[in-house]
């Protein structure tokens, strides 16, 4: 199974489960997602990126996107 197909099957399992199923795998994604944020090293050239995409943001050079727009793009996509 493809990865997209393989969310898409994950996110309609996500959409049957009980609250016991959607506690675990709730867990199993925190727990990857923070052992993941652990390795991020903020290197001089990554702060001088972050640094350079927020003066763009604020600027208004770069495109930004609400929450909603976020989302109904996310859903938008999850659809198909």
């Amino acid at each position: 199974m493809n990865k997209v197909a393989l969310r898409k099957r994950t996110h309609e399992y996500i959409e049957l489960a009980d609250d016991k199923i959607l506690q675990a795998v709730y867990t199993i994604l925190e727990s990857h997602v923070n052992s993941v944020e652990a390795d991020i090293e903020f290197t001089p050239e990554l702060v001088k990126e972050l640094n350079k995409a927020r003066k763009e943001h604020l600027s208004g050079k770069s495109k930004s996107y609400t929450i909603e727009e976020v989302k109904k793009a996310i859903l938008s996509k999850l659809k198909r």
